[in-house]
C-alpha cells in the first residue's frame, strides 16, 4: 500500500509541475494559429474553385448551345 501510495503521489507531483511550466505554451498557440490559417485557406480555394467552375460551365454552355446566343445570360 505504501508503494502504490508513494507512486500516486509522485505521479500526482509530476503532473502539477507539467501544468505550471509554460515552455509549451507558444509552440501550442502557434499551432493552433498554423491550424486556422490553413482551415481558411482551404475554405476560401473551395469557394474559388466553385465560383470559377461555374463561370467556365456557364460560359461551355453558352458556347456550345447556339440557340442562347444573343440572349442576356450569354
Amino acid at each position: 500500500m505504501l508503494l502504490l501510495s508513494t507512486t500516486f503521489t509522485y505521479v500526482r507531483t509530476k503532473v502539477a509541475d507539467l501544468r505550471t511550466r509554460e515552455d509549451g505554451v507558444t509552440a501550442v498557440e502557434y499551432a493552433l494559429m498554423v491550424a486556422i490559417i490553413a482551415l481558411l485557406m482551404v475554405a476560401g480555394f473551395f469557394l474559388l474553385f466553385n465560383n470559377v467552375s461555374t463561370a467556365f460551365t456557364d460560359t461551355g454552355s453558352c458556347v456550345t448551345d447556339v440557340s442562347t446566343r444573343g440572349s442576356a445570360g450569354c
